[in-house]
């Protein structure tokens, strides 16, 4: 799956957004810059990819999981 990330630096805090190939945001990442813009940057985009690998797995195991559902009650694959 390709992403895109997009930061904002300002001068009070740092944001940055992990954006999926469809648009959907997958993660999100704000830290306070002080002054310190290497840093903040570095914080926001490793928080964004953090909370963009659980948004991936929650979503692969609500997959897996109504796959199973769905075999266990159904006795057909979805």
């Amino acid at each position: 799956m390709r992403t895109v990330i997009g930061i904002d630096l300002g001068s009070t805090t740092t944001k940055a957004v992990v954006l999926a190939e469809d648009g959907r945001m997958l993660g999100r990442g704000i830290t306070n810059t002080r002054s310190n813009y290497d840093v903040a940057c570095a914080i926001a985009k490793s928080e964004a990819f953090v909370t963009s690998r659980f948004a991936l797995f929650r979503e692969e195991a609500a997959s897996a999981i109504a796959a199973y559902l769905s075999v266990r009650f159904t006795g057909a694959p979805r």
